[in-house]
């Protein structure tokens, strides 16, 4: 009886500490925010935001790629360097001509990618009657679409569960000494 409650108790322990910490990041991540907005210099700031699958953490210091595709069919390089905050990466580019341009990042470590498509429109001009032709440029319209392998973190599960299995190692490590003292106190 004796060796079982220690077996127990040592099974329950490497299975608590065996069992990945909460801070820990794993291999995957996931692009939570994605969007394309017109600039000042008339090209468009690309925003992405690379989190931890596991916890929801920000990747810092991936190597994070854009490419944007257009009309043409040529890829466009989006130079990208890290943003305001942790896993935040940004870039600027020039999307021209007007058309659907479908902008896909990808990161090697935390794996990941994503794809989601702006839609440049072509500036607007207007003439009046009789009146000098006067020519406006309007901001291009820009429409985001979520990204579509977005996935949602387990974050808050693998704390309950690391939590969890820690307790339990514990109370088991408890008893068994509780149990050893009791017995070695009665001999």
């Amino acid at each position: 009886m004796r060796r079982l409650l220690a077996g127990i108790a040592l099974v329950l322990t490497v299975v608590a500490l065996s069992a990945a910490p909460a801070w820990a990041h794993d291999e995957t991540g996931a692009f939570s925010a994605t969007r394309a907005e017109p600039n000042a210099s008339g090209g468009y700031t690309i925003d992405l935001l690379l989190t931890y699958t596991n916890d929801g953490h920000g990747a810092e210091g991936a190597t994070v790629t854009a490419t944007a595709q257009g009309p043409s069919g040529d890829p466009i390089p989006v130079p990208l360097t890290a943003g305001d905050r942790a896993g935040a990466y940004t870039g600027d580019v020039v999307l021209d001509p007007p058309g659907t341009y479908t902008i896909t990042a990808s990161s090697p470590d935390p794996v990941a990618s994503t794809t989601f498509t702006v839609e440049v429109a072509a500036p607007t001009t207007t003439t009046t009657a009789g009146a000098p032709a006067i020519t406006t440029t309007d901001e291009p319209a820009t429409t985001t679409i979520g990204a579509e392998d977005e996935s949602s973190s387990n974050s808050a599960a693998n704390v309950v569960v690391n939590g969890a299995l820690l307790v339990i190692g514990a109370a088991g490590a408890f008893f068994a000494i509780r149990w050893w003292r009791n017995r070695r106190s009665a001999s």
